[in-house]
């Protein structure tokens, strides 16, 4: 095991200049070999124990969270975004505790998000790689199918004001992917119920 394969577990203080969970991941964790989404053992268990720990404090602290993480940028990353998908991991097995995976919207559950999370679909930055897989642009179409049509408003102004402010491409892809999150994480009631 290398060292860059290793979760640094290690928690911010939650009012400390990130607005993260201070989870450390490494580039791409839902393909690298100690990950094991769904073991008991591995780097996955022991990130989502950091991360729970942190974000069932509180609803105070899940909101201020979701705050942080909305308004990241690509300069400012204060909740990285590999964070972000973890969260969203741990929130769609939660949906699926709660017997309530099925999607508002009707277009699927959000755990067929979370077992394409889990193969690795989703790496890959934006494009996705090489292989196919489908990157950050393919999770953002996963979720806003999924979408009841307040979470795709949600979006298109997302994609309005970025797009209007003429951000760059880069930002415009940043502010999307995170406002998809942002009304995922709101229609499985993250703020009142956790992960």
């Amino acid at each position: 095991m290398s060292s860059s394969d290793v979760v640094e577990a290690e928690i911010v203080e939650p009012d400390g200049p990130k607005g993260g969970t201070g989870v450390a991941l490494p580039p791409d964790p839902w393909v690298t070999p100690n990950w094991n989404w769904g073991s008991a053992r591995g780097d996955a268990h022991d990130a989502a124990r950091v991360v729970r720990d942190v974000l069932n404090e509180s609803p105070e602290r899940r909101r201020g969270w979701i705050t942080a993480m909305v308004q990241s940028t690509p300069q400012d990353d204060a909740v990285p975004w590999e964070e972000v998908k973890l969260v969203m991991a741990l929130a769609f097995q939660l949906s699926g505790h709660r017997r309530a995976e099925v999607c508002k919207s009707g277009n699927g559950t959000w755990l067929e998000v979370m077992a394409m999370l889990s193969r690795g679909y989703f790496e890959g930055g934006m494009n996705g790689g090489e292989d196919g897989a489908g990157g950050d642009v393919g999770l953002c179409q996963e979720l806003e199918v999924r979408l009841t049509p307040d979470g795709k408003n949600l979006l298109k102004e997302a994609k309005r004001a970025a797009s209007g402010a003429g951000a760059p491409a880069e930002w415009v892809h940043d502010a999307l992917r995170r406002s998809a999150a942002m009304a995922v994480l709101l229609e499985l009631q993250f703020l009142e119920v956790g992960i």
